[in-house]
């Protein structure tokens, strides 16, 4: 079936983290009157949430994200932590864009694009406002509404908000676990955006005995999608 649908992760797919982003942690916790030190074990206890999500339990919540942090570390940060988290996220972050407007203006023009990432939707909608991305985009997916990635309840849910089958859509990532594999077992088409991957670029892969394509570059759309 023809390809209508292009879903992109964010992070490191459309806009790169840099490491030394979460020293801007940092200023959340000052301004809070919290010990800006906990900073990398702030960052650190939040990825670690993501691996607690399960099939019967795909959604996130600032609530239940925030005594995971405190569980963890024996702390008693209030929930506004991850609304100042947040806000430093989009105003403080890098926030560096890796692919250019150029391309998501042609890929517009003959595709409906939209974003699922697994951070909440305030933070990742501001954030494709700040580098201009947002009037590309149709709808943004994340994980307090749809649920979490790599699960199929979580693709079959923004599937049924699409209003379209998984063979009609291909989602781009740069997370094999995350991006390729939940797309590919929930039947969408996959890309795996992946600078390092130099000698496999436009070639087909094969994992869990399906076939996704590498790219190192979205310049590579180009040969893959027009």
């Amino acid at each position: 079936m023809e390809i209508k649908n292009i879903i992109f992760d964010l992070d490191n797919t459309l806009i790169k983290d840099v490491d030394e982003d979460i020293l801007e942690y940092k200023k959340a916790l000052s301004n809070l009157n919290y010990d800006e030190n906990d900073y990398s074990d702030i960052y650190s206890t939040i990825d670690m949430y993501e691996s607690t999500k399960t099939n019967e339990n795909i959604f996130y919540s600032k609530d239940e994200l925030i005594d995971f942090i405190n569980k963890n570390l024996n702390k008693n940060y209030s929930v506004s932590l991850i609304d100042e988290l947040n806000k430093t996220i989009v105003n403080n972050w890098s926030n560096k864009p890796l692919i250019s407007k150029e391309i998501l203006e042609k890929l517009s023009n003959k595709y409906t694009l939209y974003v699922f990432s697994n951070w909440f939707k305030d933070a990742q909608i501001s954030r494709l406002e700040k580098v201009g991305f947002s009037k590309y985009f149709k709808d943004v997916f994340t994980p307090e509404y749809y649920g979490a990635k790599p699960f199929k309840k979580s693709f079959k849910n923004i599937l049924n908000k699409m209003n379209c089958s998984a063979s009609e859509c291909m989602m781009i990532g740069d997370s094999l676990r995350s991006d390729i594999t939940g797309a590919l077992n929930s039947g969408l088409h996959a890309i795996l955006f992946s600078p390092d991957y130099k000698d496999f670029s436009c070639k087909e892969l094969e994992h869990d005995s399906k076939t996704y394509t590498v790219i190192n570059n979205f310049e590579e759309l180009n040969k893959i999608l027009f």
